[in-house]
């Protein structure tokens, strides 16, 4: 049976322990994120990243004082961190703290600097943290959440902007006139839709009930193309002026919409039309004098 034996490593050969020293202190100081070792005793090493992220900072405050001695913010760069809860001091506590973010101050960085890293506790009441500069990151994170902030504020402004010129145009494009006493008068220009027709009769049945008036003249001369739907909705607007009691005459019907309307079978019988404006206004004048001396001989 053969006995093994180890051998000793010779002078130029160094042994597993010093090996691992070795490549621990090389993963320390070459490391290209900031490394902070703090022992049970608070007595602090850092790598040159993290000392010159720190600022250069004088060493020896214990654990409550890091938080005044090196300028430690919460994220909103005007908090304070209360003393023993920033990321380190925690660990020392025995608690894990991964991807915490804190902004950090010093006379000797003025403009500050934010920070994220993790921190874990070490055997023996240390603890260890590994930060990293993320400063251009959250500046650029907070100015493109600040243009965004300005855009939805601009496309809230152009909504309102768009609803108001939508109401402008839809009284524009329905006007309710007076031209006469207790006669209103709803020129319609272009296509009416469900929607747009919605809307006219909301406004002539408001207009009638608040003028009173005894006739609403509908004129269609801006009017080039009806189809059954439209000639239906104005059958409805006057259907529904009449409910009110007042009389509802239509003008301006273009020879290619009376040929349309003839072909498409819809019946206008029902409703007093007349050439044009004129004549349905005179119309109603005649009438409305004709009931105030029926009214006056009783």
């Amino acid at each position: 049976m053969t006995q093994r034996t180890s051998r000793a490593p010779t002078p130029h050969e160094p042994n597993n322990a010093e090996a691992m020293a070795s490549m621990v202190d090389a993963l320390f100081h070459q490391n290209p994120d900031a490394v902070v070792i703090v022992d049970a005793n608070g007595h602090i090493r850092l790598n040159s990243v993290a000392f010159e992220l720190h600022g250069n900072p004088e060493l020896g405050a214990s654990p409550a004082e890091w938080s005044e001695r090196y300028g430690i913010f919460h994220p909103d760069q005007v908090t304070r961190m209360a003393p023993g809860t920033d990321p380190l001091a925690l660990a020392m506590q025995g608690q894990v703290c991964t991807d915490a973010l804190v902004f950090m101050r010093t006379p000797a960085q003025p403009e500050g600097r934010f920070v994220r890293g993790n921190a874990r506790p070490l055997p023996g009441g240390g603890a260890i943290a590994v930060m990293r500069d993320v400063t251009e990151q959250i500046r650029l994170e907070q100015d493109l959440a600040k243009r965004n902030a300005e855009l939805a504020e601009r496309e809230q402004e152009n909504r309102e902007l768009i609803a108001r010129l939508r109401v402008a145009v839809d009284e524009l494009s329905t006007p309710v006139l007076e031209i006469w006493d207790d006669v209103l008068v709803l020129p319609v220009v272009g296509i009416v839709d469900t929607q747009r027709s919605a809307r006219m009769t909301e406004r002539v049945l408001d207009e009638v009930v608040r003028t009173r008036s005894r006739s609403v003249i509908v004129d269609l001369t801006g009017v080039e193309l009806i189809d059954t739907s439209t000639a239906d909705r104005f059958l409805k607007l006057a259907r529904s002026v009449q409910l009110l009691g007042a009389r509802c005459l239509i003008t301006g019907l273009q020879p290619a919409v009376a040929q349309t309307l003839v072909e498409l079978g819809v019946e206008f019988a029902t409703l007093e039309t007349h050439r044009n404006l004129k004549s349905a206004l005179e119309a109603s004048i005649r009438r409305d004098a004709a009931e105030r001396r029926v009214l006056a001989a009783r």
